[in-house]
């Protein structure tokens, strides 16, 4: 029962960070000079995003409630230490959404108008992205101190500090890059599909940069990366293979095989994923008492077992669902080989 959690745990995380993670990215890129192409490009962002942006929020949806009913203490431990973060996080969620839903439906399309919308979708696109690196870094840091009573201790100093800011700084960058990967299968038009490529190639520096910046802020905690990874030849590999996939990816990128290089791009951000979980697993979060693992924190088998079931239902409706969405959305103006 908990490995079959754990799986739709880890499938929600990676399908959030590919759907969702990409519109995040198009809200930072909105951010970056375009010149005369700004309006073509914010008219290509709105057509990819329209149709699926909010189905998107079902992942981070569906991995809350896991861990609300089949880990209520990994739950209660993560929203209490991390409540900061977590409220930043839906904040810039809420105003994101908000923003691109009235740039794009507001009755009175005005200039002054548009221009705050737009602001606002990118600038909370960026700060939501900074905040997941921040949440995602500060889970096994092993300073969350659920008995502290000290303020800065308990509300403060599980999430500050340059390591957690180094990966949100890197998850904003594998965002932008996802982004820009996959516009450039949502236009035909020369100049705007040449500047994604720039984007791209821009975007693909900055993940090796951003990463770089992370292994040598680790340094700093009390176990750092480059000593974890060089322990295991496996995580070492999964690292090493991501960083192949960069040339595989510039061949399909020079082909024009956009299907391909999205693929290709999602394998990296997969394997990242996957080198994360194999670093710290089976434990979801690491504590001033100790880890707390999805085995020994589990609820109830009773409980388990209904909330197997009735994700094993959902599933049965919701893949098929969004794989319809998305056939409905994109037949017209899909990737093209």
């Amino acid at each position: 029962m908990i490995d079959i959690l754990v799986s739709f745990i880890a499938a929600s995380l990676l399908l959030y960070v590919l759907l969702g993670g990409s519109d995040f990215g198009a809200g930072i890129i909105e951010l970056l000079p375009a010149g005369r192409l700004r309006e073509a490009q914010k008219v290509v962002i709105n057509r990819a995003m329209g149709p699926v942006w909010e189905a998107n929020h079902m992942w981070l949806i569906l991995l809350v409630v896991i861990l609300f009913m089949g880990f209520p203490t990994i739950f209660t431990t993560l929203m209490i230490a991390l409540h900061i973060p977590m409220l930043a996080l839906l904040v810039g969620i809420v105003v994101r959404g908000s923003a691109f839903v009235f740039r794009h439906y507001d009755a009175v399309q005005e200039p002054r108008s548009q221009g705050i919308y737009t602001a606002l979708f990118s600038l909370s696109s960026l700060w939501s992205a900074c905040w997941l690196g921040i949440i995602a870094a500060s889970l096994n840091r092993g300073i969350i101190d659920p008995a502290s009573r000290d303020v800065w201790a308990a509300w403060f100093a599980p999430w500050w500090g340059v390591y957690p800011l180094a990966v949100g700084a890197f998850v904003a960058c594998i965002y932008a890059f996802l982004a820009s990967i996959y516009l450039v299968g949502e236009t035909e038009e020369p100049e705007l599909k040449r500047r994604f490529v720039r984007l791209a190639a821009w975007g693909n520096g900055l993940v090796v940069l951003a990463g770089g910046l992370v292994f040598a802020a680790s340094l700093g905690e009390r176990e750092s990366l480059p000593a974890a990874f060089l322990r295991d030849p496996l995580k070492l590999a999964i690292v090493g293979l991501a960083t192949l996939l960069f040339v595989v990816l510039w061949v399909f990128v020079a082909k024009r095989r956009t299907l391909l290089t999205r693929i290709v791009a999602s394998g990296q951000v997969a394997l990242i994923l996957i080198g994360w979980y194999v670093l710290y697993a089976p434990n979801a979060l690491i504590t001033a008492q100790g880890p707390l693992s999805f085995y020994d924190e589990a609820a109830p088998p009773a409980t388990l077992r209904q909330l197997v079931l009735a994700l094993l239902i959902g599933s049965v409706f919701i893949f098929p669902s969004l794989f319809y969405l998305f056939r409905v959305f994109k037949r017209s103006d899909g990737p093209k080989e």
